[in-house]
């Protein structure tokens, strides 16, 4: 029983949804149009558990349609909004089916003794299950960044009729994770670039010094969670598959690896939505 519970920790461990992250838009996406739309409503959105997104137009909760129908009263641009929402419709799905999957091979785990002949099927329903979760993962991700642009490039508008740049988030992969990128227009900020940019506005200076600090907790994190990932490694394969002391062992870092997973996943949708918070009250207020 021990065992069986042990296989089916590691199962959740290692096929836990995969954060992705793309790159930036190339030099020659539009990061801001000609034209004035000052008088129409500013967008924005929040990240929700299990991917939803909640879009508010001038502070009011509004539904996807909604945003839809206003991208879309947009003369002479092509905002691919609801492609986008389709895609990371799809995602979503997939990902949900990759999760069924996986928990449905669990259940075998517990209700099958574990022999070379139930082996194979029950590694396949694993890897594939895995497999989906991260391909929707990957399709929710894409879409995810797209909607933001799209956003970023209605919303230039307000700034200053489309003449200047402005201030505009985008997300970059790393080891250790995803990072948040500031952009003025084309071009990345640094560190210091983005807080002397904040000096005349004290409440937005005031948010950018709590989501620098997120970001390095969120990086601690997962530096943390890589090396458990790499100590289970170690540990399942260094030592003997019955011994106890290897059960001992790899639960207490696996549980604490799916808590870490947890962890990072809630504590960075807070801090990408404190930096839209902020890049709202600095673009616009």
């Amino acid at each position: 029983m021990e065992n069986k519970f042990l296989r089916s920790i590691l199962v959740l461990f290692f096929l836990a949804p995969m954060n992705v992250a793309f790159a930036q838009t190339t030099p020659n996406s539009p990061s801001y149009f000609s034209g004035s739309y000052s008088q129409q409503p500013i967008i924005s959105f929040k990240e929700g558990f299990f991917n939803k997104t909640t879009y508010f137009l001038d502070g009011e909760k509004s539904s996807p349609k909604q945003v839809a129908a206003l991208l879309n009263s947009v003369q002479n641009e092509d905002f691919k909004f609801e492609g986008y929402q389709r895609k990371k419709n799809w995602g979503n799905g997939i990902r949900l089916s990759g999760i069924a999957i996986t928990i449905g091979s669990i259940a075998y785990l517990f209700t099958n003794e574990i022999t070379p002949a139930n082996v194979r099927p029950w590694f396949c329903a694993s890897f594939g299950g895995g497999v989906l979760q991260s391909t929707g993962n990957i399709l929710v991700g894409d879409s995810e960044r797209r909607i933001q642009s799209t956003i970023n490039d209605f919303n230039a508008y307000h700034y200053s009729g489309g003449e200047e740049v402005f201030l505009s988030m985008d997300e970059s992969a790393g080891f250790f994770g995803s990072k948040i990128d500031i952009y003025e227009g084309p071009m990345k900020l640094d560190k210091s670039q983005v807080m002397s940019r904040m000096q005349s506005k004290p409440e937005v200076r005031e948010l950018y010094d709590k989501i620098f600090s997120r970001q390095k907790v969120s990086t601690v994190a997962q530096v943390a969670n890589t090396a458990v990932q790499f100590g289970i490694i170690f540990f399942a394969l260094a030592s003997e598959p019955q011994s106890s002391a290897l059960n001992k062992t790899l639960i207490p870092l696996t549980m604490t690896g799916i808590g870490l997973n947890i962890f990072s996943g809630a504590y960075d949708r807070k801090t990408r939505n404190l930096t839209r918070e902020a890049l709202l009250l600095y673009n616009y207020e």
